[in-house]
């Protein structure tokens, strides 16, 4: 590398314009990190300077791009004197600054002199210049082929493209963007021109950049990766587009070939970042999504941590294995085209809501959501991919729905339960291989194959399945002696729910409370002890006077005294009595009682008292609910219901 020296904004955009290539990950600059840099350039004196961090650069030249279609509109800069070098390392900080830049000079008008220069220097200097009034080129951006090119011409710069239809409807990147235009938007809008000017002062000649320039004989790719190490880390998928970029260039193959294969790249990360980012209020980790992938495309190995990275990184996408004739153009292609149609996928199964799948099959994907999809997501991002058939995918759906809720909620397995199998199976069904040797694994059997896992009888006539509700009395009885009962249940919250559908559904009513408004709330919050823990109120003693101490203890945590509210009403209910907390209004005059509440809390409004035998009453009637629900027996496993509810009774 050459010699460093430390440069101001100013000095750095001197007949130079810079793109930030291909390769690069996108800006994943937050909030937090952009505090930060705000709080810098308040707290400089505009005496002083303030070293901003290192820029690393690779310079372009012309010869080099001339035969490239993405760089054909910027060449006559070239011609004019110009430089071009691609920011290798530091493009977060070069692009907030020219985020504010240009929002600086957007506060001034056309005809405003700005720190002694026309606003148009400004423009021409740091944003972009004009051949002819027709033709504009960036001093900052990006590659034309980057998902952020455009968005960043049209929407941050505020400039028509001739290529905006190409502008994706939002990613995680251009998110980020987007968010950081609208802070700074807010930091300067109340200011006047003079601390305007001040603050385009400090930005471009007082922020100083370790200015790094990468040698020819450097291999801009590796570098990328080495210096990427440091601060905010690359996450593996933004890694990965690198290198497959590289290795495009490593082929031996015609140039327009490795061109389109690149172009392909881009326009599937395009495609991935859209996906994992086309929901603002649920963006998904972009690394989840490769880990998945890796497990249905390729294998699951647990030998080590982030494995799947191992193996993409460090043995399949390597110089070596494209040298070696390992690995060649159709490997490339194939896995690429996978990953493209499996975001899509993988993005609706986690907001199936933006699909156009029946209402019923989206009701259970978003079951699963509530429960968790433990080792069922490579699979069943597969079947979205590859069954056309919906009948089929809801039968999906409900197995493995219920096979998460009695395996790990009811009998308290381990949460790798069954993973290497469900995992392999997402592998072999994906590619269309045997599951065993004489048996597809076609849906039908995937299906079979679940429900088999869950509660199947073996050929010998021995019960074979990881359902096991001993395990759940158990457990149940553990949770008892420590005094917490069904309320520190693991399966509570998602149960209830359940339960509150059901009672819905039985009134042909409307949804009176939403999962994620659940969800999210407090337990203490969301769900009601209706004999309260407290039981001060003379009305709680007279009906639980019969029971000693440690049956209403019991009593207390009963799956039938836990009630589902829905709001946060429990400070207001507290420890009055019953026919308080069933009829009560505020001081507004609004029903809050149990009367108006929940499907779960109308219910329970019905009753006339609340005592030992209303809870174990109502906890039978739950516990047959989980029977039907889900198709379990507990008199098959010699189990008494109500032993169950108050699983310490016969032991105290």
């Amino acid at each position: 590398m050459s010699d460093t020296k430390l440069k101001s904004l100013n000095e750095i955009f001197n007949q130079k314009f810079f793109k930030i290539p291909d390769f690069q990950r996108g800006y994943s600059w937050k909030e937090d990190q952009l505090s930060d840099f705000w709080e810098d350039l308040s707290n400089l004196n505009s005496d002083r300077t303030h070293y901003t961090g290192l820029l690393t650069i690779e310079r372009i030249n012309k010869k080099d791009v001339e035969r490239v279609e993405r760089w054909k509109d910027d060449l006559w800069l070239f011609d004019k004197g110009y430089t071009a070098y691609y920011v290798v390392d530091g493009q977060q900080r070069l692009t907030t600054s020219i985020i504010l830049i240009n929002e600086l000079l957007n506060m001034f008008d056309d005809d405003d002199g700005i720190n002694y220069a026309k606003k148009s220097e400004w423009v021409s200097k740091f944003l972009y210049n004009s051949y002819n009034s027709t033709y504009k080129s960036y001093m900052f951006g990006y590659e034309r082929d980057d998902p952020s090119d455009e968005y960043f011409k049209t929407k941050i710069l505020r400039q028509h493209s001739s290529y905006s239809d190409k502008v994706p409807e939002s990613t995680l990147y251009t998110s980020n963007l987007s968010f950081a235009q609208d802070f700074f938007k807010n930091k300067i809008k109340n200011l006047d021109k003079n601390n305007l000017e001040e603050i385009l002062q400090k930005v471009v000649n007082n922020l100083k950049f370790n200015i790094y320039e990468i040698d020819d004989d450097l291999d801009i790719y590796v570098t990328f990766e080495t210096m990427n190490n440091r601060g905010k880390s690359l996450s593996n998928l933004e890694l990965l587009k690198n290198r497959l970029i590289y290795l495009s260039t490593l082929m031996d193959s015609e140039d327009s070939l490795k061109e389109r294969l690149r172009k392909d790249i881009n326009e599937v990360w395009k495609t991935i970042y859209e996906f994992l980012g086309k929901n603002k209020d649920n963006p998904l980790v972009d690394d989840a999504f490769l880990l998945n992938h890796w497990i249905m495309y390729f294998k699951y190995d647990r030998s080590q941590s982030e494995a799947y990275a191992q193996y993409l990184l460090n043995e399949r996408f390597t110089a070596k294995a494209v040298l070696g004739n390992a690995i060649g153009f159709t490997d490339i292609k194939d896995y690429i085209d996978s990953l493209a149609v499996s975001v899509k996928a993988w993005f609706y199964l986690f907001n199936i809501s933006f699909s156009g799948y029946s209402d019923e099959l989206k009701e259970w994907v978003q079951k699963i959501n509530r429960l968790g999809m433990s080792s069922f997501s490579p699979l069943l991002m597969a079947a979205l991919v590859k069954e056309k058939n919906e009948d089929n995918l809801l039968e999906l759906m409900k197995k493995a729905e219920r096979f998460n809720f009695l395996v790990f909620k009811v009998s308290q397995r381990s949460s790798n339960t069954k993973n290497n199998h469900f995992y392999r199976l997402a592998n072999r069904y994906y590619h269309n291989l045997d599951y065993d040797v004489d048996v597809s694994t076609g849906i039908d059997q995937i299906i079979h194959d679940i429900a088999y896992m869950t509660d199947g009888i073996n050929d010998e006539g021995e019960y074979d399945g990881w359902f096991d509700l001993d395990k759940f009395a158990i457990h149940l009885k553990d949770l008892f002696v420590r005094n917490e009962g069904f309320y520190s249940w693991k399966g509570l919250r998602y149960f209830l729910y359940e339960y509150e559908i059901y009672l819905r559904d039985k009134a042909k009513g409307n949804t009176k409370i939403t999962w994620e408004d659940f969800n999210k709330r407090k337990k203490e919050d969301t769900i009601e002890h209706i004999y309260p823990q407290t039981a001060t109120d003379q009305s709680w003693k007279s009906a639980f006077k019969s029971c000693k101490k440690k049956e209403k203890e019991v009593l207390l945590h009963s799956l039938g005294n836990l009630l589902l509210l829905n709001n946060s009403k429990n400070s207001e209910l507290q420890n009055y009595n019953f026919e308080f907390k069933k009829k009560h209004k505020n001081k507004s005059n609004d029903d809050v009682g149990f009367f108006n509440g929940s499907y779960s809390e109308i219910e329970v409004s019905s009753y006339t008292s609340w005592g030992p035998a209303e809870i174990r009453n109502r906890g039978i009637k739950m516990i047959e609910f989980l029977e039907n629900r889900w198709n379990v027996n507990f008199e098959d496993w010699y189990l008494d219901k109500s032993s169950v509810l108050l699983n310490s009774y016969k032991n105290n």
